[in-house]
Formats: C-alpha cells, structure tokens, sequence
C-alpha cells in the first residue's frame, strides 16, 4: 500500500458519512494522485470514492487508473453514468477501454451516447493494437485554408474546452487531406488579417495509420513534437498522437523489452501489474518457460563437462585439476555475451543498426572480443603463473581460452539478435541468460580443446 496512513482516516470519513468532506478533500488533489489512492483502497470504497468525484473529475481520474480497475469501475456504474464517462474522457482512452469491456457492456453504454460519438469510438477500437491507429486520438484542432487569423482564434477559444490540444492546429483542405499546420503561437503573432495558408507551415511531419506505435513515438521524441498528425494512404487527417500518449508507448515498450531480455515472457495478463497486485500464477506462468530452455541449455553444459571428463587425468601435471577453473572462463563469457546483446539490442530499438550492417557489426564485436579478450587472456595468464602459481602452460591455457571464448561469446552476442530481427523476432526476446548458456557449452568447448592440445 503506498498510502498506508491516509486510507484507514478516509475509511473513517467513509463510515461516518462524510460525503462533502471526501469530495472536498479529493477535489484538491491531483487526478493522479486519486487514481493511486483508489488503487489502494478495496473494491467497493474505490467506487464509493469514484461516485463522489465530479464527472470531468472522473474523466481525468480514469486516465491514471490500471486497465483492471478501469473495467471494474465501469461494470459497476450505471449506464448513463458510464456514457457520460465516456463522453467526457479523451478519444483514445476511450477506446482502449471499450476493447477490454465485454462487448454487450459496451453496447449498452454506446446506446446512451450520440452517433458521431458512438462511430468515433467503434472506429478507433478497430485499429489493430500496436500501431498509430490504435493510440492516435480524434480530439485535436483543425482549420481550413482560407479562413484568417482573427478567426481561427475565434474558433479555437471557442473549441478549447474539448480539445486535447490546441497548441497545434492542422490545417485540411475540402478533402480533409493534411496541407499543412499552425502553431498557437504563430497564430497570435501574425496579423488578424492573414489567412491561414499565408502562415501555416507545409513541411509535415507525419506517421501513417499502420505504422508500429513504437516508430511513431520515437519521432516524436526525436522532432520534440506536441503531437503528430496520423493520416492515411490518401494523407487523409484521421488523429493525433500526443507527447504523452508518446511517453505511455515508450514506457509499454520499454517494460516489455525489459521483461523480455530478462526472460519472462511478455504479453501474458497481467504484465503491466504493479509487483504487488500481480498474481503469483500469473508470475510463474511467464517465467516458466524461458526456465525450462535455460534448463535444458544448462543440460548441455553437463553434457560437455561429463564428455571431457577424462581430460584431467590425461594432464601431465598431476597438480592441474581443469575444472577448478571454469567458473572463472565461463562467467567471463558470459558476461562479455551479454555486454554485447545489450549493446545489439539499444542499437537496434534506436535505429543505429540496418539489416545492411550484419557484416560490418559481426567483424566489429569479434575485433572488441579480440581485444577484450587478449587483454583479460594476458591478466588471465599472469594471474596463474604469478598468483596462482601455474605453470607456463596452464597459465597459457587459461590466457588462450579467455581469448577464445571472449571472442567467440562477442560473436555469439552480435549474430543472435542480429538473426532474429532477420527472421522478424523480437531481438528483445533473445535474453542475456539464453546467451549466457550458449556461452558456457561452447566456451567449455574451448577451454578442454586448448587443454587438449598443450597439456597432453
């Protein structure tokens, strides 16, 4: 609970009747922070606090709740009061929660609602999940051509109150296909006289309807825009998706990517769930299965242990024992595999890295493992000789297979990502510790081949 002493006073108020003290005292706060206190609450004084909050208060509230809560709290109002709910939150929103309600809930509410209304959701809900379509919002100024200053302003202090943003205005022909945009502050700068097209900007910069939600943001963040125009193979104006929709989808993508690399499965219900609201079935359902690969990697990794077993008693050096060691090489593969999918996996969410730079990123990673490598096989080396106490050719075994393995777990790191973008897999989904138990079989391979070669 992260409101662990404001609660149980609230609860209170909530058992004397204190409905004005409650409204009074929400009134003030920020709606984020109402969505969080209602999240800490149980079920129904959540609704009981929901129903006390003024409508457009609601509306706003709605926008920091959890998919989860959202639901519920809609299932529990009634119709009309869902409708108005409806009404007054923001386009996209809106119709990200009509796709997590039931349908025949859905078609209740939208029966209490104006058509242009009812059509403007169905229409945003049908855009496939991930794309600009699917995040963009309808509520945004637009202006035709050939209206001027002084009366685009008339306009827009008029519209303000419903819309999201005003700070940009599109500007559409007769088509309502995209010709340009103004900014607010263009418009108060400029003479009352001048017409729009006299002073609007034609240099768009546009995603289109099917693009990945994730591309969209990034070009947001990268021109620093408020907003950004969603059109269609005609350039037809169909939305917006705003700097904050932006930060949400970079956030989800983030999370994703994370959870991902990390091996737990994403897209499974629940993956958005605060630590301490998420099921433990749900925590086991996606973790298991990377689990189980890794098992079964770590399976191979005893198998090559058990196949050169024999090697030690093979070694001239009766003080030699192979296997003392290989925590030692195999973790500095490891963590030189997964330094380098880290460093694949930014450049490719960025964009640094093409389809064209396979080669170039290949020679480029296996030229830093061999580096990395002689410089920690040269270390490696002393540190059994001087330290341990080693003889030169185990001390030369030690140095060689760091070498090895360093360069061969850099490979490795570089072309997994890099052959699953190819194959149109999430290079995300390719996780440190698949790396890492690639590494550890093929890096004990080298490590018994080179104790092959100069200890028998």
């Amino acid at each position: 609970m992260r409101n662990p002493l404001l609660v149980p006073d609230l609860r209170e108020l909530m058992r004397d009747g204190e409905t004005d003290a409650l409204r009074d005292f929400f009134g003030d706060l920020h709606p984020a922070t109402v969505a969080e206190v209602l999240e800490d609450m149980e079920p129904e004084e959540a609704d009981t606090v929901f129903a006390l909050l003024e409508p457009r208060a609601r509306a706003e509230v709605m926008s920091y709740l959890d998919g989860e809560t959202q639901v519920r709290i809609v299932e529990a109002m009634p119709t009309p009061d869902a409708a108005e709910l409806f009404h007054l939150m923001s386009h996209d929103e809106r119709a990200d929660l009509v796709n997590r309600l039931d349908d025949d809930r859905v078609d209740e509410i939208l029966r209490h609602m104006r058509q242009a209304e009812r059509e403007d959701i169905r229409r945003l809900a049908s855009y496939e999940q991930g794309t600009a379509g699917a995040v963009m919002t309808t509520d945004y100024a637009e202006l035709p051509p050939g209206i001027t200053a002084r009366e685009a302003l008339d306009r827009l202090r008029h519209e303000a109150p419903d819309k999201e943003t005003i700070y940009t205005s599109y500007v559409t022909d007769s088509n309502r296909r995209l010709v340009g945009f103004v900014t607010l502050k263009k418009l108060i700068l400029a003479r009352p006289s001048a017409r729009i097209e006299e002073v609007m900007q034609r240099d768009l910069i546009v995603a289109r309807v099917d693009e990945d939600q994730e591309n969209v943001a990034r070009q947001i963040g990268k021109y620093d825009l408020i907003a950004i125009p969603v059109v269609d193979a005609a350039d037809t104006l169909l939305g917006i998706v705003t700097h904050d929709d932006a930060m949400d989808i970079l956030r989800e993508e983030q999370t994703e990517d994370i959870l991902a690399f990390g091996g737990v499965v994403a897209g499974v219900e629940g993956e958005d769930t605060p630590y301490w609201q998420s099921r433990i079935t749900v925590a086991v359902q996606r973790r298991i299965g990377w689990l189980l690969l890794l098992f079964f990697g770590g399976a191979i990794t005893s198998f090559v242990m058990n196949r050169f077993s024999g090697i030690t008693g093979r070694v001239n050096d009766p003080r030699v024992n192979l296997e003392v060691f290989i925590p030692l090489l195999i973790g500095t593969g490891g963590n030189a595999g997964s330094q380098t999918v880290s460093t694949i996996i930014r450049g490719l969410a960025l964009g640094e890295i093409y389809r064209s730079d396979v080669i170039r990123v290949l020679i480029r990673e296996w030229m830093t493992g061999l580096l990395l490598g002689a410089l920690l096989g040269i270390l490696g080396f002393f540190y059994m000789w001087l330290i341990v106490g080693k003889s030169h050719a185990f001390s030369a075994v030690i140095g060689l297979s760091i070498l090895g393995i360093c360069m061969w777990a850099n490979t490795v790191g570089a072309m997994v990502p890099l052959l699953a973008r190819r194959l149109g897999i999430d290079p995300a989904l390719v996780s440190a510790p698949l790396i890492s138990t690639l590494v550890d079989a093929t890096g004990l391979i080298i490590y018994y081949t080179v104790a092959i070669f100069l200890l028998t």
